[in-house]
């Protein structure tokens, strides 16, 4: 893909183009998921058609974090609210009141819509894809609301910075009662949050690494934005433009939230301006954000119940802070970004891992990350996951980027 074509077209042609196909994936989708394989999101599916009942105020609760109104009448017909299904499931029992045309996101159980009214839709998915079974039941819709939610108050009291923004999860809704009690979905908006003025483009950070399947001969987009925006030190672009907002994002919503993010290709995006300069990263999918409830007391902020650092089995604080940065952070996004760097950059690996690991270190507040002097991994690969419980084992190797 041509960095210049984000520009010739609608943005949400570009953003989901970069969610389905610039996303470089081991093996076949069938290794990993048991999703029908019609519905990979690298597949050659079109659209979909995404089926929703409508429920009543006495057959489901509604969460809300400030969603826009636009969500609001769109999520509503009469006084009943939309409950979408993803197309690989059954619902039997509930009346198929409409549908909608939507594309699947990178994380496949998550679908974008086609139009008029964009919104992404979260849904309750009770098959295993990669290493969880992806269900979304009401405390999980409970979560995401409230992290939200914080996310808010975070940047409306100033505190965020500058290159971070967030998609809200700014409304739920759960069956209540029958067959499906507790069963959920959740509509994630797709204007960022601070919202800014001027045309900006939403590309998941993935897009920047992976090459294209369907033009072999364009350089990944990361490569051309250095070569686009860095006149004297790529390095120095690389880490300040590209890695930066990441770390930058971890750090503030470590130390000034108590939120650990899982800032990885996926769950965060790149925001683009109309100059193709990377402005700011955009963090979504809050369903496992952690958090630590030692941070969150000590600046008098109410604790959450669920995903709390070293309160789940298989766990610690120190091996939960290793997997979300070491792992989610540092070796699905930010190994890769810099291997792909150096493949096109006359520049050594350990070179610009440093160069990232002194730019977090420069960061102010991120000492209150409580690490290991290690890292940890899953103690089962993705294939022998049962369930969705994990433990993590050290590794006994040191972190590279922090």
């Amino acid at each position: 893909m041509q960095l210049s074509q984000l520009l010739t077209q609608d943005t949400f042609v570009s953003t989901i183009y970069g969610e389905r196909y610039l996303n470089d994936t081991k093996g076949s989708f069938a290794d990993y998921s048991e999703v029908n394989p019609v519905f990979d999101p690298q597949g050659k599916l079109a659209h979909m058609v995404a089926p929703y009942a409508l429920l009543s105020n006495t057959e489901c609760t509604v969460h809300r974090s400030n969603p826009s109104l636009g969500l609001e009448v769109w999520a509503m017909e009469g006084s009943k609210y939309k409950f979408f299904w993803h197309p690989d499931v059954d619902r039997h029992g509930l009346t198929v009141e409409g549908s909608v045309l939507a594309q699947p996101a990178s994380s496949t159980r998550t679908l974008l819509t086609e139009g008029p009214f964009r919104v992404y839709i979260k849904t309750d998915l009770d098959k295993k894809h990669f290493r969880f079974i992806r269900r979304l039941q009401r405390s999980s819709v409970e979560h995401s609301i409230a992290i939200c939610s914080d996310l808010r108050a975070f940047c409306d009291g100033g505190l965020n910075p500058k290159r971070y923004a967030f998609l809200p999860e700014s409304l739920g809704v759960v069956v209540q009662g029958g067959d499906y009690e507790g069963s959920g979905v959740i509509y994630r908006e797709v204007v960022p949050y601070p919202t800014k003025k001027g045309q900006r483009i939403l590309m998941p950070y993935h897009s920047l690494y992976a090459h294209d399947p369907n033009a072999h001969q364009d350089k990944p987009l990361l490569v051309q934005i250095v070569n686009m925006h860095s006149s004297q030190n790529p390095v120095e672009y690389f880490v300040e433009h590209i890695t930066g907002p990441l770390l930058e994002s971890w750090v503030a919503l470590v130390s000034k939230r108590g939120l650990l993010p899982e800032l990885h290709g996926q769950n965060t995006l790149i925001e683009i301006d109309k100059d193709l300069k990377p402005r700011r990263a955009v963090h979504r999918d809050f369903q496992g954000t952690y958090s630590d409830s030692r941070i969150r007391k000590k600046l008098h902020l109410p604790l959450f119940t669920k995903h709390v650092a070293g309160e789940e089995p298989g766990t610690t604080v120190q091996s939960q802070y290793s997997h979300v940065f070491d792992g989610m952070i540092g070796r699905y996004l930010l190994l890769r970004l810099t291997r792909t760097f150096c493949l096109y950059f006359p520049f050594e690996y350990d070179f610009v891992a440093n160069a990232i690991k002194e730019y977090h270190h420069g960061l102010s507040g991120w000492e209150e990350a409580d690490f290991p002097p290690t890292t940890y991994r899953f103690a089962t690969t993705a294939q022998e996951q049962v369930g969705n419980e994990v433990s993590f084992v050290d590794t006994e190797i040191p972190p590279e980027f922090r």
